[in-house]
């Protein structure tokens, strides 16, 4: 055997820790020289004398351990490696079995499906970067998905679309996709999860947090198509999922990408419907940014606006809600206006008071600011000085006056 041959072997038993290999007594592994030889590679390797010599790596064949390759190196040298011959011949084994196991029922079904799968996956695996590697994950993910494993099914259409991003197979994985978590949200909010909570035997769904692998699927198929056909679908799935689940902000983030990216979406209504309660959900308070509410009070009026028949049916609602929406932020003003008066600023508090009476004249808060008023409008606009010697100690920001009078530029001698 030609003596590159036996080193570069050697290097991948020690690569390996085939220590077994070594103490089988195979001629290839006895020479001390070419011991020697790997000893000074790694020995040079690890001191970094070798690590920017691309000549020396490809005369020496090092580039075939680099990590990214070793799992492709293993394989050619157990005979394992890309045989487009010997894929073909696989997957079409593999797609006599899909065939089959579609024809049979209950668990005989799952167990063909699920065999099916992994010949499809022994198939991908014998030709990198080729149509059939495509064609074989997407089989292999629609094997895992009869068979009822939906974590594997969901991982091997993730690593076609990392793989092939513009995959043809790109709206049927979605739809599959798309099924799997629906049905882990329903799962979770039907069963909920403790945070410790280990799933170890049941298939159907991931090993932990069936709630939050839902929701990742649904960003995921956004992102890995953004333009594709059930992008706006997802993008409302993941907003319902949060405000079922009690997390309004975030499904308030959700629905108002669906109004902004979506605007042809058919969940244009209920982007808009939905996010108003999620505005109003998520409001914490009056001690809080009011931004919730200015917005909730937008979407009402847009939805009045752009869908006047479902805004006829849900006339009842949207009423309360722009009540509800108004006395919040009546309230504020009046918090403003009370913490004012407090503080003995009496000047800003009138202030407070007529814009609530400007604005919100229609609410419980008008009658009460009237009267108030009324009240600071006798009182002195600011609270007595304290310790006004003090003050006066200190120099003041307005200008001072010159010691002598100049006159003025223009005049006239």
């Amino acid at each position: 055997m030609h003596r590159l041959s036996r080193l570069r072997l050697y290097a991948l038993t020690s690569l390996l820790t085939t220590a077994s290999l070594w103490n089988s007594g195979c001629s290839l592994f006895r020479p001390q020289d070419d011991a020697m030889a790997a000893y000074e590679m790694s020995r040079r390797e690890i001191n970094g004398e070798m690590v920017n010599n691309p000549e020396s790596d490809d005369r020496l064949g090092l580039a075939d351990f680099s990590p990214d390759n070793i799992s492709s190196t293993f394989k050619k040298a157990t005979g394992n490696g890309p045989n487009p011959t010997l894929a073909k011949r696989e997957y079409a084994e593999a797609e006599a079995v899909y065939r089959q196991a579609a024809q049979l029922q209950g668990d005989q079904r799952a167990r063909e499906f699920e065999r099916s799968a992994a010949m499809f996956e022994a198939a991908a695996s014998r030709w990198p970067d080729s149509t059939l590697r495509q064609d074989a994950l997407y089989w292999a993910g629609q094997g895992f998905f009869f068979a009822d494993q939906y974590p594997k099914a969901n991982d091997t259409f993730e690593l076609l679309i990392k793989e092939y991003p513009n995959s043809k197979y790109i709206d049927q994985i979605a739809a599959r996709r798309f099924s799997v978590a629906m049905y882990w949200a329903d799962l979770a909010e039907l069963q909920p999860e403790s945070f410790y909570y280990v799933n170890w035997s049941d298939e159907k769904r991931p090993w932990r947090d069936t709630y939050g692998n839902a929701i990742r699927i649904f960003d995921r198929i956004r992102f890995d198509d953004p333009r594709g056909k059930l992008a706006d679908d997802a993008t409302m799935a993941a907003g319902n999922a949060y405000f079922r689940a009690g997390k309004f902000m975030k499904a308030d983030e959700f629905y108002t990408d669906l109004r902004k990216t979506f605007p042809n979406s058919e969940h244009q209504f209920l982007g808009h419907f939905l996010g108003v309660q999620a505005k109003l959900k998520s409001y914490q308070g009056p001690d809080y940014s009011e931004d919730a509410l200015v917005e909730a009070d937008k979407i009402i009026k847009q939805i009045n606006r752009q869908f006047p028949h479902q805004a006829a049916k849900h006339r009842d609602y949207l009423g309360r809600a722009a009540a509800e929406t108004r006395f919040l932020m009546a309230e504020r003003r009046w918090k403003r206006a009370q913490y004012y008066r407090r503080l003995g600023q009496n000047r800003a508090a009138g202030m407070s008071y007529r814009q609530l009476l400007d604005e919100f004249a229609d609410t419980p808060f008008a009658q009460q600011a009237q009267i108030e008023l009324a009240q600071v409008a006798t009182e002195p606009p600011k609270p007595p000085q304290r310790l006004s010697w003090l003050v006066n100690a200190f120099p003041s920001h307005e200008d001072t006056k010159p010691l002598i009078a100049t006159a003025p530029a223009n005049t006239r001698r």
